[in-house]
């Protein structure tokens, strides 16, 4: 173990790594190139690149078309994800481990969803990503149950399964789903927020970058909440906002209950979500005068009628967190950060080239496509 404020040969060695890996992502003029090519085409780029070529080789004899980019990329992604956990060594693997479980969830909970609503298992499977503790051949395995109760029984090995344990009998049920969603990724933030305590390196500015995401994914939530036919009670706002968060919980409560312009905007405006959400705006629409004020007073405007952000804000507020992510390990290079940032860009690479596979199977237009890519 190094001797603390050391960086071990190893850590430098895997982090560096990873900053190469970082340039071999699709740049920005590789998705201008793209949107204007049919799908055959973008097969054809995709097999030239050294990151897809032997994906599309091993696919394109069970798949074509759209659904033949959808499962070259989605492989990629597992294979990126795996080369992370065998690259990162000591406190950067447990921190990437835990980091990607959050990828658990996710197929988890398509999984149950997906088999209460009897959708056909090669659907769901299409959506799965095994990049956590549960592999493929787990994944493959509960995709067979035809009750979610069965498969949650199935995930007793799960380190997530106490939370899941209490809705064995009832995750068929109205409103279980959401509040199984809600329970796991409160246990996940805690435990990595826990382990963050560390003091690893970047550990503190990892911490940060958390408890911001976590502020954002709370925020989301409360407006979900609020566009609901069905007012909720502060007992369903407690219970669905995630601790951990810069956000006091009570200000989430205090937002819920407020009608009046004036006194959202001004509690809006306490939160540290206002400057990059005007950030986020300013780069969106190009606009240098765009203020804190004037991003309070355009949620508010999506608040009072009961409606959702409007997506391009959204990825717009995800680019911008990108952007300080790569920000943060720029200045933290031989630390955790690096792995995350460039974990989170191909994420996010392989989400575009989905978004530009499905938009041209349905014929969209490309600047309709553009709006959900995240660069």
């Amino acid at each position: 173990m190094p001797s603390p404020g050391v960086t071990s040969p190893s850590c430098i060695y895997a982090c560096t790594r990873f900053r190469v890996r970082r340039t071999t992502l699709l740049p920005r003029e590789a998705y201008l190139r793209i949107m204007r090519m049919s799908i055959p085409e973008v097969i054809g780029y995709l097999s030239r690149q050294e990151e897809y070529r032997q994906h599309v080789l091993d696919l394109a004899h069970d798949f074509s078309g759209a659904q033949l980019i959808e499962e070259v990329v989605n492989r990629s992604l597992a294979r990126s994800f795996r080369h992370a956990m065998a690259t990162a060594p000591g406190d950067l693997h447990t921190l990437t481990g835990e980091y990607l479980n959050r990828w658990d969830i996710a197929n988890v909970m398509a999984i149950l969803r997906g088999t209460v609503h009897d959708i056909p298992r090669h659907q769901i499977r299409d959506l799965l990503v095994p990049a956590g503790e549960l592999d493929a051949a787990l994944l493959d395995r509960l995709l067979s149950f035809t009750n979610c109760g069965e498969a949650i029984e199935a995930l007793q090995g799960w380190r997530l399964y106490p939370v899941l344990a209490e809705y064995y009998r009832v995750c068929g049920e109205r409103g279980a789903f959401s509040r199984i969603e809600n329970d796991l990724y409160r246990k996940y933030y805690a435990d990595l927020l826990g382990l963050a305590t560390t003091g690893c390196s970047g550990c503190r500015e990892l911490i940060a970058y958390l408890r911001f995401e976590i502020d954002i994914t709370n925020m989301r939530n409360l407006l979900r909440l609020h566009c609901a036919e069905e007012a909720c009670d502060l007992a369903t706002i407690d219970r669905t906002m995630i601790p951990g968060g810069r956000i006091p919980i009570a200000l989430f409560r205090r937002l819920y209950g407020i009608e009046a312009e004036g006194e959202f905007v001004s509690v809006f405006l306490e939160t540290n979500i206002v400057p990059v959400l005007a950030q986020a705006v300013r780069e969106l629409r190009q606009d240098p005068d765009f203020s804190s004020i004037d991003a309070a007073e355009l949620v508010w405007q999506r608040w009072h009628r009961r409606r959702r952000p409007v997506h391009e804000v959204e990825m717009a507020v995800t680019r911008v967190r990108l952007h300080q992510l790569e920000a943060l390990s720029r200045r933290h290079p031989f630390s955790v950060l690096p792995v995350l940032a460039y974990l989170e860009r191909k994420k996010y690479e392989v989400a575009n080239l989905r978004a530009i596979a499905r938009g041209k199977a349905f014929d969209l237009a490309p600047e309709r496509i553009w709006q959900y890519i995240v660069l």
